[in-house]
């Protein structure tokens, strides 16, 4: 498949509602005790459809910049990122490639797109957001790099860790 990344120009794509939708078998839970902690990985002994929205360009990421990913003109993924300039580390929000054109490369060649963002920008760090209940992206995430930095029990709910969606901090020295 012949993939091309091109910019994607903000008045046109600003607001453009993304679908993420994924399947999975299992989840990461976190066994906190005192200081320590361990990852486990746990099955649900049944595959569970997970879906959520998010748009590009939203007002909180400043500056963001996105990419999108084209066969034949044809839009196959996207992905968007932002310097937060604090701490000079580059954010990744949003990593999509679309369904039916996953495993073919496209989710390598944007995270690459994003690193290249970030060593351009002079940032000392990519980090992202994944949660625990997509191990598949947890893997991808690990091939290309990225290392588990921080979780965050209470991130989306009080019942995050009883639903089983942690939210995991991801990040790769640049």
């Amino acid at each position: 498949m012949n993939i091309e990344i091109k910019e994607l120009d903000r008045q046109h794509w600003e607001k453009y509602e993304l679908e993420f939708s994924y399947t999975t078998d299992g989840y990461y839970s976190f066994d906190v005790s005192g200081w320590d902690f361990k990852l486990k990985f746990n099955p649900y002994g049944k595959t569970i459809n997970k879906k959520f929205t998010d748009k590009l360009f939203e007002d909180w990421a400043k500056n963001a910049l996105a990419f999108g990913a084209f066969s034949e003109g044809e839009p196959v993924g996207v992905t968007e990122c932002f310097m937060e300039k604090w701490n000079n580390r580059l954010r990744i929000t949003n990593l999509l490639v679309f369904e039916k054109f996953r495993g073919n490369g496209i989710g390598t060649a944007l995270i690459e797109k994003d690193i290249e963002i970030g060593i351009q920008s002079g940032a000392r760090m990519a980090v992202l957001e994944t949660q625990t209940c997509n191990p598949r992206a947890v893997e991808f995430y690990l091939k290309t790099g990225f290392k588990p930095i921080g979780f965050d029990l209470f991130s989306y709910s009080n019942s995050d860790a009883e639903k089983t969606e942690v939210r995991l901090e991801m990040g790769k020295i640049l």
